[in-house]
């Protein structure tokens, strides 16, 4: 049942539900969908309207306080869908090696293998409608390379969770779903060991308290830590943040372009990009973190030389720069342009979880009185080293294996260069991270809250570390799982 929380309010104060979920966004949905599945009545509560309003996005502002992240502006959507009303569609899972022991800056990573979130592989590729999704990595044809492999990469429509299952739980008689309701607040038990009931708030002013047997939070990376951060009646500096690492090692993936390229052999891209990611011999070779990079090669502008009072002009220097390249430099600074077989390199870079890169509460209120959430991101030599290395030792690959010859920029090969210019793909993680030491982390292997046996989190913001790769399949994964964790409690 799809109800609005402004108007039917009273409904979800009239019984004590199996599992509350706060949050219906992919995580959310999915978690509430699996244990319907499995026979238990849910509450889903959707801080936001059934479309994008100024309103409920108002609650989103968050003060940067550290290195610019513009995925906080636009990376974002508190209505119901969550960020799949954002997403581009690309799927991707995590590589062995993000799974391997390590420490990073004296973190352990993760406690479940990559056994254990692939487990349900197949229902989350129906979920994303990309049924046929091949992830395996392989050896691209033509590059033989003992450093580099093909990623397993898959589109989807991009699947929109709101659209796609607003019907479903509008018929269900096991979800009670609620949209235009905010959670303000979660009350503890006496001995704080348990959540006892949570305080949910509608945009007319009326605050209610709600019961469930289990909680679960699935509001978003930087929204898991503030509502934990703002629950502190009880618990002064919040809830589940008893080692302070509530908040604690925001990660994103890190967008950079790495330099432009040359085909030398236009046999290997004749279909199109190619997408490569470093083998774990080469990861734990040079001591850098995950990721890939995409190898784009561009067609001529179109339309370049169709306008202006330049025209002419334009074109000579497009032609001059490319028959000759080492004139493309400065044709270049008086007009960009692309040649035939030229094309771009980005990296998409997994930032190591760094303690100090976090998400901490500002001292503005919202209109709710809970205080915004503020976010420090901040990076660490090793990110750069990532940059670097894995920029080089790509370009000397396709140099060996003469599949094209690449210009990298210049941060690349000197270190002295600062790289300023790193964009973020709004994949927003960590914050919540998964640990079995509560020291370490927020939450246990199964999602739940060290300390507090009846309350969960998941999304993005329980991953230990970011892998290199885009969020949402692992979030339909470890969502499935908690589904099945939750559905197995009597």
């Amino acid at each position: 049942m799809l109800l609005d929380f402004n108007e039917a309010w009273p409904r979800a104060t009239q019984s004590t539900y199996d599992v509350c979920v706060c949050g219906a966004g992919p995580a959310g949905i999915t978690t509430a969908r699996k244990l319907a599945a499995r026979g238990k009545t849910v509450l889903l509560l959707e801080a936001g309207g059934l479309s994008e309003s100024e309103q409920s996005q108002e609650h989103y502002k968050t003060k940067d306080v550290g290195r610019k992240n513009w995925g906080l502006v636009w990376g974002r959507a508190r209505y119901f869908g969550g960020d799949s009303n954002l997403w581009s569609g690309l799927c991707n899972i995590f590589d062995p090696s993000a799974f391997q022991p390590h420490t990073y800056l004296g973190l352990p990573g993760w406690p479940i293998t990559r056994e254990e979130v692939l487990r349900d592989l197949d229902e989350a590729k129906e979920i994303l409608d990309i049924p046929t999704a091949d992830f395996a990595i392989t050896k691209q044809p033509g590059f033989d390379s003992p450093w580099f492999d093909h990623i397993g990469l898959a589109m989807s429509t991009p699947t929109r969770f709101g659209e796609k299952y607003v019907g479903e739980i509008r018929q269900s008689q096991r979800i009670d779903a609620f949209y235009n309701a905010s959670l303000v607040d979660l009350r503890l038990t006496d001995d704080l060991a348990g959540v006892k009931n949570i305080q949910v708030r509608n945009y007319n002013g009326k605050t209610v308290e709600v019961s469930a047997n289990q909680y679960v939070l699935a509001m978003g990376s930087i929204e898991n830590a503030r509502t934990l951060l703002n629950a502190n009646k009880q618990v002064p500096e919040g809830i589940g943040n008893h080692s302070g690492m509530v908040g604690r090692c925001f990660m994103e993936s890190l967008g950079v372009e790495l330099g432009r390229f040359l085909v030398t052999d236009p046999n290997f891209w004749q279909n199109g990009n190619v997408s490569i990611t470093p083998t774990e011999a080469l990861i734990r070779q040079l001591d850098i973190a995950e990721g890939y990079l995409m190898y784009k090669p561009d067609v001529p502008v179109s339309g370049l030389s169709n306008y202006g009072r330049l025209r002419v002009l334009k074109d000579f220097l497009r032609e001059t720069g490319c028959f000759l390249p080492s004139l493309r430099e400065l044709a270049n600074r008086i007009v960009d342009f692309d040649c035939p077989g030229d094309g771009l390199v980005i990296g998409l870079i997994g930032q190591e979880p760094n303690p100090d890169s976090r998400v901490t509460l500002s001292d503005d209120i919202d209109s709710f009185g809970l205080r915004y959430s503020q976010l420090d991101w901040r990076l660490c030599e090793r990110d750069f080293k990532t940059i670097r290395v894995l920029a080089i030792e790509s370009a000397k690959e396709m140099a060996r294996l003469d599949r094209a010859r690449i210009h990298l920029a210049p941060f690349v090969l000197n270190p002295n260069i600062e790289i300023t210019d790193i964009g973020v793909a709004g994949h927003q993680m960590g914050t919540t991270r998964m640990a079995s030491d509560a020291r370490y982390g927020v939450v246990d292997q199964n999602c739940r809250v060290h300390g507090i046996h009846n309350l969960y989190i998941i999304g993005s913001s329980v991953f230990p570390t970011c892998g290199g790769r885009n969020p949402t399949t692992t979030i339909v994964l470890l969502s499935l799982r908690l589904g099945e964790i939750l559905g197995a409690l009597n």
